[in-house]
């Protein structure tokens, strides 16, 4: 069944590399081209699934369909996209625009009518099939800032509709690039430990116009089994940010021994990323060999998952080749031997639990269940597990290693948090878990292993208004009234807003903690009472009520 999948998700990504303007397919935003983000950009946690139109630091530039077709869905959210439109075209290709600050008219009747019915400023939602109909070039929406976006742009995507897998849409679109990817370093790993690649160095390259160099192209390792890596950046647009690279190749003595293109990343692969890729001081360096578990797609080819055998009696030729979408390419050529002939090694980590990688894991162990499925971790790893809940609320689960997906951990209620079990919280490096009890003991799904700290969250959200009293004063010039909206720990859950005891819009930004609720025709004029209520994702709450003179 999986080689049924990989076949069907190749054959999509094939489809979309080679297709070369399946549908003539117009440019979503006139923004003079300017591309600050590519396909496959390295982000934190997550492969970029498009590409972002810078709008120069504007909001409401007109946003238009790039071909004709319907929307299929609509999401609003003060996280992630922000307010999003979804449109299917008859090809079987889905378009996508996030951070807008508006849609049109038509589209925004829908929405505004959605969120009254359910209560809700964040909607998730799939209009009747082909009720909203839009041609191509047609105003869809107003470029924003809104959702988890760092400054005002478009966020585009193309996905297929089956598989709902984004596609690279510059595969899609010709840009005028003449400019070839630029490689600043390359890296050397030490392979010879099969659960743990450990970067050795690395070397800057040097550009000499059309020719990549290193300072000394006959390199002479300590090792034999052996992992490259670089870093660099790519130009789409002439005026855009340094982009990633599309695609990177390595020749062994002229046999190619890896490919790799940035065309068709799983959304259920964007973690894969923590694993791809490696920061090391300012740099962060792509991976150019593969770990036990990676995504199929991912990989054009791979000879012995990407690793390099060297010998002592003689340098092998090794050529970078790395190109973008427009067909740019750069090469660097240089020469590796080694000293001493390593052979494979087991773990440095002292433990007596060994995880296989490929498989379900499931133990109990210093009273702590731990349930890994398989193809969660990237290699077959040993584990650590260190237990002081009861004195120190502290649980430790090693190494810190990349995940694929959650891991299950559980254990008994702690005596001293029985009453308030509901209220658990258990605090990672950069990640809060809420408890899932059953019985006497409390489940947590990880996305990491790390030291965790166990601790409740009983404080409510925080409430303020946000106008300033001089604005108050002056509340017949208002056109919106805001609120403050925070919580400690956690974060918010939901929001209510009445407004004299009908429920009515605002609308969370999360980046800026404001809730605001805009004047329109159905504003009554004099005295009005305001309640918000404000509920955290473990249930605590609170409340403000306000009166406002306008």
């Amino acid at each position: 069944m999986r080689k049924l999948i990989l076949l069907f998700l190749l054959g999509i990504c094939a489809e979309g590399m080679f297709s070369q303007k399946p549908m003539n397919y117009s440019w979503p935003i006139d923004s003079t081209l300017t591309i600050t983000g590519n396909y496959g950009e390295l982000r934190p946690n997550h492969f970029h699934a498009g590409i972002d139109f810078s709008t120069a630091g504007k909001l409401n530039l007109p946003v238009v369909s790039i071909e004709e077709g319907y929307v299929s869905r609509i999401r609003v959210s003060a996280f992630g996209y922000g307010k999003c439109i979804y449109i299917t075209h008859p090809n079987g290709k889905v378009s996508v625009y996030a951070h807008l600050n508006a849609f049109s008219l038509k589209i925004a009747n829908v929405v505004k009518k959605y969120q009254y019915d359910v209560q809700s400023f964040e909607v998730d939602f799939y209009p009747k099939l082909q009720t909203i109909y839009v041609r191509k070039n047609e105003i869809i929406a107003r470029s924003g800032n809104t959702g988890g976006s760092t400054g005002p742009h478009l966020h585009f995507e193309l996905r297929d509709e089956q598989s709902e897998m984004p596609l690279n849409p510059l595969t899609y679109y010709s840009v005028n690039d003449n400019t070839p990817p630029y490689i600043e370093h390359i890296a050397f790993y030490d392979l010879s430990d099969t659960t743990a690649p450990k970067f050795m160095f690395s070397q800057r390259i040097k550009n000499t116009g059309d020719t990549l160099i290193l300072d000394e192209d006959h390199v002479i390792l300590n090792n034999s089994i052996i992992g490259l890596s670089y870093s660099g950046f790519d130009k789409c647009t002439a005026k855009g940010n340094p982009n990633n690279i599309f695609s990177a190749r390595i020749y062994c003595d002229d046999s190619l021994i890896y490919y790799h293109q940035l065309r068709c990343i799983a959304f259920t692969e964007s973690r894969y990323i923590n694993e791809f890729c490696e920061k090391v001081g300012n740099d962060k360096f792509q991976k150019c060999f593969l770990p036990t578990i990676y995504p199929d797609e991912f990989y054009d080819y791979n000879l012995n998952k990407g690793r390099l055998m060297l010998s002592e009696n003689r340098f092998r030729k090794i050529k970078f080749v790395v190109n973008d979408e427009a067909g740019n390419q750069q090469t660097l050529v240089f020469y590796l031997k080694t000293k001493n002939k390593t052979s494979h090694q087991s773990n440095s980590i002292k433990s007596n639990v060994m995880v296989n990688c490929n498989e379900d894991f499931s133990i109990s162990k210093n009273n702590i269940q731990i349930h890994i499925p398989a193809r969660t971790l990237y290699y077959s790893t040993p584990l650590i597990l260190e237990n002081t809940l009861e004195t120190s609320g502290k649980l430790v689960i090693l190494p810190v290693v990349n995940l694929r997906q959650p891991a299950q951990v559980g254990f008994k209620v702690p005596q001293k948090y029985v009453r308030n079990r509901q209220k658990l919280l258990l605090r990672g490096a950069s990640n809060n878990y809420i408890a899932v009890n059953r019985n006497d003991s409390v489940f947590f799904f990880i996305k990491e292993f790390d030291w965790f700290y166990l601790t409740l969250d009983t404080i409510p959200p925080k409430i303020k208004v946000a106008q300033k009293k001089q604005e108050l004063k002056n509340a017949w010039k208002m056109d919106s009234f805001s609120f403050h909206i925070s919580d400690n720990l956690i974060g918010i859950a939901k929001y209510n807003l009445w407004l004299n005891n009908s429920w009515v819009l605002a609308e969370f930004d999360n980046k800026t903690d404001l809730l605001t609720y805009y004047f329109d025709e159905d504003t009554p004029m004099g005295i009005l009472n305001f309640k918000l209520e404000v509920i955290d994702k473990l249930g605590n709450r609170a409340f403000l009520d306000y009166e406002l003179r306008k």
